[in-house]
């Protein structure tokens, strides 16, 4: 899937229930303010250890590519600012859980922590939580209660409200072109006159 088709699913499935209502240009607007206010703060709800993991894990959801990825767009400090205006305290207790369990997994299996990891591990990783959430919906079951599928969905809500997704990705122009008014037009010569 394309990077460019992830902006159709901003706008039909994004992890917090209480937004998933909202118009795309009110998401849009809301993306670029929580944006605005991360960019003046340090975390709120997580701890430096646990940034660095959802900064990793986004950055491998939206690497770098000819355009910056998530890390870069600052996505891992968005996601802080909305699980803390946005979720309530049992969300926010289960989506530290979450980051939990993608530790607990990485060193069952690879003797470290997912930051820690190598790639390919920590690709193994997602992987086995990407088939989880494929498999609740394969069992007609919402998938938007688990961890990975919030992660991503709040990783293309803050990438692609983010100024480097937003303009360096999708080309978006706040005022494109320019406006040249009051311009004399000369009559054309030859023709019918």
């Amino acid at each position: 899937m394309q990077r460019r088709e992830w902006l159709q699913f901003l706008g039909t499935a994004v992890a917090i229930p209480v937004l998933s209502g909202l118009p795309v240009d009110r998401l849009q607007a809301l993306g670029r303010a929580t944006h605005a206010r991360a960019a003046a703060h340090r975390l709120c709800v997580l701890t430096p250890s646990e940034g660095e993991t959802i900064a990793t894990i986004a950055d491998m959801i939206i690497p770098d590519t000819d355009t910056p990825g998530a890390r870069a767009a600052g996505v891992h400090e968005f996601i802080d600012l909305i699980v803390a205006d946005h979720y309530g305290e049992y969300d926010r207790a289960r989506f530290k859980a979450g980051i939990a369990d993608v530790d607990t997994r990485t060193r069952v299996l690879f003797g470290a922590d997912f930051v820690a990891a190598r790639v390919a591990e920590r690709t193994a990783i997602l992987s086995g939580l990407d088939a989880e959430v494929q498999a609740l919906r394969a069992a007609g079951q919402d998938p938007e209660e688990h961890f990975f599928q919030r992660v991503k969905s709040l990783t293309l809500f803050g990438y692609y409200t983010s100024e480097i997704g937003m303009t360096r990705e999708l080309g978006f122009e706040m005022i494109p072109g320019s406006f040249d008014g009051c311009i004399l037009f000369a009559p054309q010569r030859g023709g019918d006159e």
